[in-house]
């Protein structure tokens, strides 16, 4: 009698089991169903087709911004600072007094060397009025001569050591910083201030290896920072060495670029360099190119299940020369790719793509040559 109550209570306790998962199955399917019937995320994206083009060599580099006009302002003459003319950071122009040592002593004798020239003067006068008479000898004149020779020769070396205790600007500079005050004491060849010459162009340097060494001047160069490169200014080169350097066996380049950048000197710069061979390579548009901390990288467009719909793919690229609104791709792409041009930054790994339109600039600018 216990056995069969056992059976009941277990046959009762499958039913209500079975029932309860029943149950949940009905609920998860029309869940499932529910969720499908809202379509699948997506974006809009205007493509293009990757063309292969001839594409002028580039080679890139590492360069120096220098400044055209720049020296160190030092004192050949030891003695006390008597004033200070400039600020620093000031902008002096060409000319101006910058620094004074104390001259007092010089200027005393440079008075006394005046007089004593003025008084050989009319000296030498007097005996050349008396040699026509014939009453002195040409000893007498010679004598006089010397005389007034030598004490202006007493002139300009006094006027000399002065000239070299008043510092002038060479040329329109902006000064560098400095610490001196009136009264100071300073010694011979000690640096007063660093002159930038103020102009409208800057200068890069930058070496190349030897097996560019073909560059001609009137080379046209691009610079750019570290982490701007759509920021460029464009020159020529204007100079090389006409030796490799001895210890990195590379030769040395100067390039003539606007100063519109306003990079102060020994800034470490980006060079491109267009070379005189060119080479096929891929080209994408601008509205293409993305970067983030793994680098470069573009969309690539495949099909996806539905007709006239595809899925985004990741696609890391090495980019090289800027083109106008053009970039070239080095390696990643071969050419013949879809990839995504406008709108592109909304995509992601994955991701269902509608095609909004082709971009017709896009695939004009990157037909083959």
């Amino acid at each position: 009698m216990n056995s069969r109550r056992w059976i009941i209570t277990i046959i009762a306790c499958l039913l209500v089991f079975a029932a309860l998962a029943g149950y949940k199955t009905l609920q998860i399917k029309k869940a499932i169903e529910f969720g499908e019937s809202f379509p699948e995320p997506s974006e809009t994206v205007e493509v293009t087709t990757v063309k292969v083009t001839e594409v002028r060599e580039q080679i890139n580099t590492i360069g120096e911004v220098v400044a055209p006009q720049s020296i160190e302002l030092r004192n050949e003459l030891a003695g006390r600072i008597s004033s200070v003319k400039f600020e620093a950071g000031e902008k002096v122009e060409r000319g101006q007094v910058l620094l004074e040592i104390d001259s007092r002593e010089e200027q005393a004798q440079l008075k006394a060397a005046k007089a004593r020239a003025e008084l050989a003067l009319i000296d030498l006068k007097r005996i050349e009025k008396l040699i026509a008479k014939k009453t002195v000898s040409e000893e007498q004149l010679d004598q006089a001569k010397a005389k007034h020779d030598i004490a202006t020769a007493e002139i300009e070396a006094l006027q000399s050591v002065i000239d070299k205790k008043t510092l002038r600007a060479p040329f329109d500079a902006e000064a560098g910083i400095h610490q001196l005050e009136a009264g100071e004491l300073i010694q011979a060849n000690t640096l007063i201030t660093q002159l930038i010459g103020i102009n409208d162009f800057i200068w890069v340097d930058f070496q190349m290896p030897v097996e560019h060494t073909g560059i001609k001047l009137g080379t046209n160069v691009s610079i750019s920072l570290p982490g701007l490169t759509t920021k460029q200014i464009s020159g020529q080169i204007i100079a090389k060495d006409p030796a490799l350097s001895p210890n990195s066996r590379n030769q040395k380049y100067r390039a003539k670029l606007s100063a519109e950048l306003a990079l102060p000197a020994n800034t470490i710069v980006n060079v491109s360099v267009n070379s005189t061979y060119s080479k096929r390579l891929p080209q994408v548009p601008l509205t293409a190119y993305r970067n983030d901390q793994m680098g470069a990288f573009v969309y690539i467009l495949v099909p996806a299940e539905k007709e006239h719909t595809f899925r985004a793919k990741r696609q890391s690229v090495t980019i090289g020369k800027k083109d106008d609104d053009m970039i070239s791709v080095i390696s990643g792409l071969s050419g013949g790719e879809l990839i995504a041009t406008h709108g592109a930054f909304k995509l992601r790994e994955n991701v269902l793509v509608y095609v909004k339109q082709r971009s017709p600039k896009s695939d004009n600018a990157g037909q083959g040559e």
